[in-house]
């Protein structure tokens, strides 16, 4: 057993895995920016804000994130915080995050670098033991220890992976030794998960839902098989898993997103906000990165332009339609 992991996030997800790891380590600590959330976790067994109908375990403390005392004593660290905040709070926990086992969970694609999430980490910790954690997981479902699947996309290193094993065995888990193909899973499946909402704010019906779904998993899988080294990434839970539950079900935030612009709830241009919508800043990068190895992907390219005020989706998803025809 891992005597202590550490937890950057004091939002759903972090504080969800650290409830789900707490059977498999002696000690979790969670570090937060808010001293409220710090204070409820440490006094009462619950973060109020986001779960505050659930027991946390009794291992389970938190620290405010700029006091790293205990940072040092972390075997495990895992960061869940937003796509758009990993470099900062990295940058932030300075050596902290050396010489120790480092696990991202933030899905997203840095723009104008175009680096992933582990690629960002690398670079500013110097760290080459990292992970990432990526599959079809909503964090309330984790939080209550419901059954949930993920991909850990680990190198070559079978320390790590026998770690990774152990940490986080309440999942059902594949592994993939290419890290950058399982996280840009989880970058494409916010996009097409986006580009699902938007369709079906135009057509409802059951046909057409599946059929665009089935349109976006092929672009998706072009995609992967021009820039991914693993031959089996689209079986797995990071890829097929994780699109089907972000593109279908009305509580991703994604999917929401797609909906909302699609029918005119939320204005565009919309790639800019603040609003935790990790696809809406990705796309722009998804879209670079298939220009740059000459693939073709219409889906994302709609959602694109949508998304930056240039079409209308009946027009866009239209011409979808004829394209495709």
């Amino acid at each position: 057993m891992i005597s202590t992991v550490g937890v950057i996030g004091a939002g759903s997800m972090g504080t969800a895995v650290a409830q789900s790891i707490s059977g498999r380590a002696g000690e979790v600590i969670i570090f937060g920016r808010r001293q409220e959330i710090v204070d409820s976790i440490n006094h009462d067994n619950h973060n109020t804000m986001y779960f505050p109908g659930l027991r946390l375990r009794p291992n389970i403390r938190a620290r405010v994130m700029n006091d790293r005392r205990d940072l040092a004593d972390c075997e495990v660290v895992i960061i869940a915080v937003p796509s758009s905040e990993v470099r900062s709070v990295v940058n932030a926990a300075g050596d902290g995050l050396a010489d120790r086992y480092l696990i991202t969970m933030a899905k997203g694609l840095e723009y104008p670098s175009l680096k992933t999430m582990s690629e960002i980490i690398r670079e500013e910790t110097g760290n080459p033991d990292i992970a990432c954690f990526s599959g079809p997981t909503f964090a309330d479902e984790i939080a209550y220890g419901h059954i949930a699947g993920a991909t850990i996309g680990v190198g070559d290193d079978p320390s790590l992976r026998a770690t990774m094993s152990d940490l986080f065995g309440e999942f059902i888990l594949d592994f993939s030794d290419d890290i950058r193909a399982v996280e840009l899973c989880g970058v494409l499946k916010n996009v097409y998960a986006i580009g699902t909402g938007m369709w079906d704010s135009v057509y409802s019906n059951h046909n057409e839902h599946y059929t665009f779904l089935n349109m976006c998993y092929k672009e998706m899988c072009i995609f992967l098989r021009a820039i991914s080294l693993d031959e089996g990434i689209f079986t797995k839970f990071c890829c097929f898993g994780d699109f089907n539950l972000t593109a279908n079900v009305d509580k991703s935030r994604n999917r929401t997103l797609g909906l909302m612009v699609g029918k005119k709830i939320v204005k565009t241009p919309y790639l800019e906000s603040g609003v935790t919508f990790e696809g809406s800043r990705s796309v722009k990068g998804i879209i670079e990165l298939a220009k740059n190895h000459d693939i073709d992907i219409p889906i994302a390219r709609f959602v694109y332009d949508v998304l930056s005020g240039n079409n209308n989706v009946r027009i866009s998803v239209d011409t979808l339609v004829r394209r495709t025809a």
